[in-house]
């Protein structure tokens, strides 16, 4: 495009004024791509020839200098050794091409015609057959994914369009321009998680053990071999916003620029997902811990089926149906069919979605259907999913992950200051968020989460299993680091039977979280300051099945229902007592409503539910305790 043309022609201006052309000449030569990963010549001549720079002859000279324009047709490694055609002569190829440079470096007299005969014998170039392993920087997958975030800002501060050759063109001067950038990442974190994940002995099995290697096609017909399942994590200070750890496959990468699962991949992330986009947006929408849902096999207003007829999603394994339930037990369980319930009646998946954007989540990443944000069918990245729970324990606040603090030129002078420019939202209320906690804590304590309890740390946190073992996962926090662990398979194949977030992720999870707050010698902190009184909560006993203010009637229900005690925001207590019981004489032998065949001494006065019709309860319930 012109607008294109003009932004490479301004840049070229600026170089030309900051730099002379010999310097230009060598930062070109030290960042542009050859093929493989190689960027620049040093790393192309060791990585075709196995030589450093000053070693090479003048024809490998020319063969480097002959693949800059078309470095996938020109490589000559594959041309020599793994291309193959009747058609074509890919020797040929990289011989002529070498011949045509050294053509003209002899006819612009850049070398003698002794030299240019001698370098047209194909046998002074070594072109090694197994390639020299790829230089790679400790920690790669962090770097890697800091490098793009530096693009990002690069792209932003000079104006331009955020394209793919802009964005090789800031990469080039970020590599080459003499830049100080100081990283977020904590060597220490980082270690510990690439160790732990790297020697972890217990990774589940795959359901089909065929799919335990998964063979990737590379664009010259060779195939890699990938040990499944794979993993990914990220650990994150949630009250700075600086990402200290990224890892993004099962082993450290080997080269540079490989798949890095913690932001390249979307994998739907299960019931992980529910407290981010259900339950906390529940509370901050007038709910409480208290309130009800209802995990039973009854249709679900808005959940419709394939023919668009009302139905409710299985609780995961078949698990029971309890019945009605606190919105904290729903978390704490698991359990599908009440949040589901949750979803549909306190927040809408319109809602929910704006909540998950709101807490760094890419629209992209999240399938807008009551299932994709309820159940977790959103392929979310680790990345975000760190960071959406690091927005529960800051408080309710979002703040921009950060991979790098800070750019200074070569003089030290800063020109990017990662924090003054984060950025920053309130996405709940602190009431919200403090509550949301409580209900994690609740699910590490005595829920499905238990797994993942560290000694002398306080832990909340929320475990994902896919439908089919198609992918396990956990969430968690502590007072200092949130932290996001992937385990699956890179094409969605199935685990074992046997495989959950609480068997598969939390034990890796725990590992490398008990491990840090080792290292550091962290002692115990809450995940947010204050008690409940702090943030304008108070204790209410409300009754299970109508959430209404608790009866006398509610707590001597004849239906063992109850009543429960819980948190609620002061503005939301309830203000109207149980609509729903009341006392009537029950016959205890029948537990039914006392007639006169009833002797006297058996007759007791019992709280009596009392189901309207069309309440979602009334065709659970005998028609003798429902009325119209």
């Amino acid at each position: 495009s012109y607008k294109r043309k003009i932004q490479e022609a301004y840049l070229a201006m600026q170089l030309e004024t900051k730099y002379s052309k010999n310097q230009i000449l060598e930062s070109y030569l030290n960042s542009i791509y050859l093929g493989e990963n190689y960027y620049g010549v040093k790393v192309a001549a060791k990585g075709y020839f196995d030589k450093e720079l000053e070693e090479l002859s003048l024809r490998e000279c020319a063969i480097l200098a002959g693949i800059a324009t078309n470095p996938y047709y020109y490589n000559p490694h594959r041309n020599y050794y793994l291309r193959s055609s009747e058609e074509t002569n890919y020797i040929a190829i990289t011989n002529n091409r070498t011949n045509y440079v050294l053509r003209a470096m002899y006819e612009n007299q850049f070398i003698t015609q002794e030299e240019y005969l001698a370098a047209l014998n194909v046998d002074s170039a070594n072109i090694v057959k197994e390639k020299a392993k790829d230089p790679v920087y400790k920690h790669a997958h962090y770097v890697e994914y800091a490098i793009q975030e530096i693009i990002d800002v690069f792209i932003k501060i000079r104006g331009l369009e955020n394209t793919p050759e802009n964005r090789a063109a800031m990469e080039n001067d970020i590599r080459t321009g003499g830049y100080h950038i100081k990283l977020a990442l904590d060597p220490d974190i980082q270690n510990i998680l690439e160790d732990t994940i790297e020697n972890w002995k217990n990774y589940p099995g795959l359901a089909n053990p065929n799919d335990s290697i998964h063979r990737v096609k590379n664009a010259d017909g060779t195939y890699q071999e990938i040990i499944q399942p794979q993993v990914s994590a990220v650990v994150l200070d949630y009250r700075t916003g600086e990402l200290k750890a990224i890892v993004g496959s099962r082993t450290r990468p080997t080269q540079l620029k490989t798949l890095n699962r913690a932001i390249d991949m979307k994998m739907p992330v299960g019931s992980s997902i529910k407290p981010l986009s259900v339950f906390a947006p529940a509370i901050e929408l007038g709910a409480s811990p208290a309130s009800v849902a209802y995990n039973m096999p009854i249709p679900i207003q808005g959940w419709l089926d394939e023919n668009r007829v009302p139905t409710w999603p299985k609780n995961y394994g078949g698990g029971s149906y309890t019945g009605v339930e606190t919105l904290r037990e729903a978390l704490k369980r698991s359990h599908n069919t009440s949040t589901a319930y949750t979803l549909m009646n306190y927040v809408g998946v319109d809602r929910a979605v704006d909540y998950l954007l709101k807490e760094g989540v890419d629209r992209n990443n999240i399938d807008a259907t009551p299932f994709g944000v309820s159940l977790g069918s959103s392929g979310i990245t680790p990345v975000q999913m760190t960071v959406a729970f690091g927005v529960i324990g800051n408080g309710g606040v979002y703040q921009e992950p950060i991979s790098f603090l800070g750019i200074s030129d070569s003089n030290g002078n800063v020109i990017y200051d990662s924090h003054k420019n984060q950025e920053r939202r309130q996405v709940f209320k602190p009431s919200t968020a403090w509550l949301t906690i409580d209900m994690l804590k609740d699910a590490v304590n005595s829920g499905t989460g238990t797994a993942a309890k560290i000694k002398g740390q306080t832990v909340a946190g929320k475990t994902g299993t896919n439908s089919e073992q198609r992918g396990v996962s956990f969430g968690g926090l502590t007072g200092w680091y949130s932290s996001f662990i992937w385990v699956g398979h890179d094409n969605y194949k199935p685990l074992n039977s046997k495989t959950t977030g609480s068997r598969a992720a939390i034990p890796i999870w725990k590992s490398y979280m008990e491990k840090i707050h080792e290292l550091k010698n962290l002692p115990n902190k809450p995940i947010m300051d204050g008690d409940a009184s702090d943030y304008g909560l108070k204790r209410v006993t409300t009754c299970v099945v109508s959430g209404q203010l608790a009866t006398d009637a509610c707590m001597n229900d004849n239906m063992g229902y109850g009543v429960v005690t819980d948190y609620w925001s002061e503005q939301n207590v309830p203000r109207v007592e149980c609509q729903m019981h009341k006392n009537m004489s029950i016959c205890s032998s029948s537990n039914a409503l006392a007639t006169q065949f009833c002797p006297q001494e058996l007759i007791q006065n019992k709280g009596v539910l009392i189901i309207p019709e069309g309440h979602p309860l009334y065709p659970l319930i005998n028609s003798q305790y429902a009325t119209t």
